[in-house]
């Protein structure tokens, strides 16, 4: 139970990676604080975690919304009493074409891709810190992309958001360590995606060095690692959990 004590909150934790990881947690007796944009995706999500005996708390609404984020964090404070993890999770296309030529991409779509994906997680690290750092304890996981350290063709304004989110886990880290606290990035590459044309799966397949997709479950326990008091050495790190992509087979 070594989570046993500890609240965490996790957004886009309706599914996917967010709910793995909650699962982790959950199984570790964590209490969570769970917010999605999806309603009633978040409410099935929320029963099957109870069933571990974890205290669930839901905040839906999009982490884009400052005053939403700020009305989750006031609230799962009152309810749990503190904040002792935190995964920044939630991320990905806010738009409804986002592969597309840079030049081609209005502006308007490059500042929704920072919003979502640079923006909401320095918002909830600013609502967060203060806590942790008073009470000496916190651990923070920002889940970033392969495309923040190998770009994205089509997918330039994704990737910049993501690489500036290793910028600010990079220096915020650096303040905060010897207060207790520490923050590090999660560097994800090939995990399922419902989207994925199948031999957009198999070239990233390839590039794995397991010839296979990641699972929910193998992104959740890494993250779940990070957030454990036995990663209590790590901090500002930006960790692969990419099937060895950023690692390429040179002799192929």
């Amino acid at each position: 139970m070594r989570f046993e004590g500890k609240t965490a909150l996790i957004t886009g934790a309706g599914r996917g990676i967010g709910l793995a990881v909650a699962h982790e947690l959950a199984r570790g007796g964590a209490d969570l604080a769970l917010n999605d944009l999806d309603g009633e995706r978040l409410k099935a999500s929320a029963a099957a975690l109870r069933e571990h005996g974890a205290k669930v708390s839901m905040h839906v609404g999009s982490v884009t919304d400052e005053g939403v984020a700020d009305r989750m964090v006031s609230e799962a404070v009152a309810e749990h009493r503190k904040i002792d993890l935190l995964v920044n999770n939630a991320g990905g296309g806010p738009v409804a074409t986002p592969w597309q030529a840079f030049s081609k991409t209005p502006t308007s779509d490059l500042r929704a891709f920072f919003e979502l994906n640079f923006f909401s997680q320095a918002t909830l690290l600013h609502l967060v810190l203060p806590d942790m750092v008073d009470r000496g304890y916190g651990k923070i996981v920002c889940v970033s992309s392969i495309s923040a350290i190998l770009g994205q063709e089509n997918g330039a304004p994704y990737a910049a958001a993501k690489a500036a989110l290793h910028g600010l886990v990079s220096s915020v880290s650096k303040e905060v360590a010897r207060h207790g606290v520490t923050i590090n990035a999660v560097v994800l590459g090939n995990p399922p995606h419902p989207s994925r044309t199948p031999d957009r799966q198999d070239y990233l397949n390839h590039l794995s060095h397991f010839d296979r997709v990641g699972r929910f479950e193998e992104f959740g326990k890494a993250i779940a690692f990070l957030l454990s008091d036995d990663s209590s050495y790590i901090s500002g790190a930006a960790v692969p959990i990419d099937g060895g992509i950023l690692a390429p087979r040179l002799n192929e």
